[in-house]
């Protein structure tokens, strides 16, 4: 392996690439700096042995990992620029968030981490306790109406809504003649993964300047396509999820669900995030309201607090409350 030439990629890496090298002494793939990152947060979302540890020579993190991590890897990325038996360069459709990358790599070397924590404070931070598991306040009857409850009104739903569905799907096709659904792996509750439905408002090739978040670019995202700016605007590129609902990956109001790949990432800042897995993930929540969409760590840890502090005080009143102000924003054009 040329360290010089692995020092300069990782230099040029925005986060979104991941570079592998063979090291025939250990019969293994490594990976440096945010390769290494990105490598382990893949692994370990798939369940893939990897070994971590800090390279001295090269002062960078580095991964360790099998063969078959590879073969998968392949298959998800979005494109592999480089392939050969020695060294491997891949673009994947999520990107690291640096301050994470930061952390971990602190981490590793065994520096201390509190310079670089992130404060988050909110209206209702002083509500929401920091040393303590906080469990769902709701009791198991009150959950399991509210399931009923969710299931019935989304079956309700779903049938009032099908013809704007029906309107939606074909805009979509006859734009660009592509799927008109996007579905997409979240992690649920219990932190089973399951997919999540959209309307599909993106181009076909959304991914081509590079993977983002899906909300980094706002209104006027370029990846947008005509009719999906208008079903966004309007919240309509929501409406599937409605059969989620239906079948219970989700609830009507509760934690916006998450990409495992985020999560990990997160995790790195707050563990108190596997909290939310008691419940099911909401099409709208509390964090919505207040936080709106996340693209950076600060962001998803303010998301985190409001997240918590629905966990330890969600009722039928608070979740009403939320219901009726999720409705007046969209009916006011409010953006979340």
């Amino acid at each position: 392996m040329n360290h010089e030439i692995i020092i300069a990629k990782e230099c040029a890496n925005d986060g979104s690439r991941i570079h592998l090298y063979r090291d025939t002494d250990i019969g293994a793939w490594c990976a440096f700096g945010h390769s290494a990152y990105g490598l382990r947060l893949f692994a370990k979302s798939n369940g893939f042995v990897n070994m971590r540890c800090f390279s001295k020579k090269l002062q960078m993190p580095c991964t360790v990992t099998e063969e078959k991590t590879l073969t998968a890897l392949i298959k998800k990325a979005y494109v592999v620029t480089e392939q050969s038996d020695t060294a491997v360069s891949i673009e994947m459709n999520d990107c690291i968030m640096m301050e994470a990358y930061g952390k971990w790599a602190k981490k590793l070397r065994g520096a201390e981490t509190n310079d670089d924590d992130i404060i988050v404070n909110t209206h209702v931070s002083q509500f929401v306790d920091k040393n303590r598991f906080i469990p769902d306040s709701m009791s198991a009857f009150t959950r399991n109406t509210k399931r009923v409850v969710d299931m019935t009104l989304a079956g309700i739903a779903l049938v009032i809504f099908a013809p704007v569905s029906a309107f939606c799907a074909m805009a979509i096709k006859r734009e660009d003649g592509g799927p008109a659904i996007f579905r997409q792996e979240r992690i649920g509750r219990f932190g089973r993964p399951f997919n999540i439905y959209k309307f599909r408002t993106m181009r076909l090739d959304a991914e081509k300047m590079g993977p983002q978040l899906s909300h980094s670019g706002g209104d006027d995202d370029p990846r947008l396509t005509k009719i999906g700016r208008f079903l966004r605007a309007h919240h309509l590129d929501e409406i599937p999820q409605l059969y989620n609902i239906f079948k219970g990956d989700m609830a009507f109001i509760g934690p916006r669900p998450e990409r495992k790949f985020y999560i990990d990432q997160i995790l790195e800042y707050d563990n108190r995030y596997t909290y939310l897995y008691q419940i099911r993930p909401g099409a709208t929540s509390y964090a919505t309201l207040y936080n709106g969409y996340t693209d950076t760590m600060e962001k998803m840890l303010r998301r985190l607090e409001y997240d918590l502090y629905y966990l330890g005080h969600r009722s039928w009143g608070l979740d009403f409350k939320i219901l009726v102000n999720t409705f007046s924003s969209i009916v006011f054009g409010k953006k979340f």
